[in-house]
């Protein structure tokens, strides 16, 4: 097997677990680590035994040996970071959230495209095996036609700079909703009728706890609850007319049981065997899409990353609450046309 090189930027908590990944995964191997601090890089690239690292990320782009390039830096640099990459004609899987807003996720799929660059999003639960066997028994019917989706999803990350920081584009919305927000939209794949939701904000106005009630044609509702100030049993329950699903971790597919409308178990799905961690699927799939010419998967194409980014404006334009990052100005003349709700009290001591 031909080994593929990734590049990869930032050297965080999710980029050790990317690398102890692809560490273990055949046919791949890390060519290169780039961080804004020299230091960092090293320190990264020793820990793991990458040949390379860089103190920047153009000088990353600018490897000709990188074949694709991994985005896990925070939420505010995505965007730039993903046009860095197309711009230079490298493929790239950007870390979730793909951006902090439509308006600019719109900007690099569409120079993706023009410039015939693979770009995704690594939402990396949409790539799991198990994740498709989930959606494939709902489809068949095994717990009749869905009804409802509960969902709950918190961890008292408040103490995080990237969850209390505007600049960073935090929150408990974009940091954890995409996960239980991707189940719902999966397991309800039709637009809604009416969204509500309400929220209790920090001191620098960043969501801290959110409520979400959304209503689907035929008597079909979900309800999310987020919450970056409180560790939550981090459940998502799809309820059908003949049984429903128990997924444990939303963001991880920890456990993911069928029962019928009696409780009963009839089906339990593992992760396959061979599993090293649930982040290669990701990488498996971008690697498949760019070998064959693509510029998108079809676990999780273009038009699903700018849904999903859409859906989540919406609420935050709700709310008005923006960052001081690109396009958010757009974002803002659009809410200023929207009935706003009352002001929200922050979270005290958060």
């Amino acid at each position: 097997m031909i080994t593929f090189k990734v590049g990869i930027m930032g050297a965080g908590k999710i980029a050790h677990k990317v690398a102890e990944t692809l560490t273990k995964l055949e046919g791949f191997s890390i060519a290169a680590i780039a961080a804004r601090e020299k230091e960092r890089a090293e320190e990264f690239a020793k820990e793991f035994s990458i040949e390379k690292s860089y103190g920047s990320y153009e000088e990353l782009v600018n490897d000709p040996e990188i074949e694709l390039v991994y985005v896990a830096t925070v939420n505010s640099t995505h965007a730039e970071l993903a046009k860095l990459c197309i711009n230079a004609n490298k493929p790239v899987l950007v870390e979730k959230p793909f951006s902090h807003n439509a308006i600019t996720t719109k900007e690099i799929l569409d120079l993706a495209k023009a410039k015939n660059v693979f770009c995704g999003e690594a939402l990396w639960t949409k790539y799991m095996p198990q994740f498709f066997v989930l959606m494939d028994g709902i489809r068949k019917g095994v717990i009749g036609d869905v009804r409802f989706v509960n969902s709950t999803f918190g961890y008292a990350v408040a103490d995080k700079d990237r969850i209390l920081s505007p600049e960073l584009a935090g929150g408990a919305l974009l940091d954890l909703g995409i996960y239980p927000f991707n189940l719902t939209l999966s397991s309800i794949p039709m637009p809604p009728i009416s969204m509500i939701s309400s929220n209790l904000k920090f001191k620098t106005e960043l969501d801290a706890q959110d409520t979400f009630i959304i209503n689907y044609p035929q008597g079909r509702t979900a309800t999310i609850f987020l919450s970056a100030i409180n560790t939550l049993n981090n459940k998502t329950v799809i309820n059908g007319t003949k049984g429903y699903v128990e997924i444990t971790g939303p963001n991880s597919l920890d456990d993911v049981v069928f029962y019928n409308a009696l409780g009963e178990v009839i089906h339990k799905i593992d992760p396959p065997e061979g599993n090293i961690s649930g982040y290669e699927y990701q990488f498996l799939s971008a690697r498949k899409a760019i070998i064959t010419g693509n510029i998108e998967t079809p676990e999780h194409n273009h038009a699903a990353i700018l849904a999903n980014m859409s859906l989540l404006d919406n609420f935050r334009k709700s709310w008005g609450m923006f960052y001081p990052l690109p396009g958010e100005d757009v974002l803002q003349k659009a809410a200023d046309s929207m009935k706003r709700p009352g002001p929200e009290s922050p979270v005290k001591n958060a």
